[in-house]
């Protein structure tokens, strides 16, 4: 049996389903974690998602090998580790990387291990990528490097725009 976790918002208030997978969402806001295994310790503040973790949300899609996300006394998540062959997608965009750490509060997501992130044939990769969320800031380091395309409709690309 596959284990799956219902999260309201992006990981707030959560409730735990032993259920198989089919078992149908109605929130549309919803956020759901499956995975082979699943422990949750309420004591140490954890839920660890083994083997074969997906998340499914409106806004993005990701797998993993293991999940863990850590939550605060209030019972809200604070950071959500995911490591193993992590790979995230959004619209046309998709990162991967070998860990992925996202802390709730601050909005920066910390990829490492190979970091690279694809939008449309665009490609960034480097030894780190943060992102900040609410920002809407990107920093790559070290040996940052990116490959650009020129938009399909354009014969020529100009690096100012014009």
């Amino acid at each position: 049996m596959a284990f799956c976790w219902l999260v309201t918002g992006w990981l707030g208030n959560a409730i735990l389903y032993a259920e198989s997978v089919d078992f149908q969402i109605e929130e549309a806001e919803a956020t759901v974690i499956t995975s082979d295994r699943l422990t949750f310790s309420q004591r140490n503040q954890y839920a660890l998602f083994e083997d074969n973790v997906i998340v499914r949300d409106q806004n993005m899609r990701m797998r993993a090998d293991r999940l863990t996300v850590f939550f605060d006394d209030a019972n809200q998540a604070e950071r959500i580790e995911a490591t193993g062959r992590v790979v995230m997608q959004q619209e046309d965009t998709t990162a991967w990387a070998q860990s992925a750490t996202y802390d709730v509060e601050l909005g920066t997501i910390f990829l490492e291990g190979t970091p690279r992130i694809r939008r449309g044939r665009d490609v960034l990769e480097g030894d780190t990528i943060t992102f900040w969320r609410f920002e809407n800031k990107m920093v790559c380091e070290p040996r940052a490097r990116l490959v650009l395309f020129p938009e399909e409709d354009s014969s020529t690309m100009s690096l100012f725009g014009e």
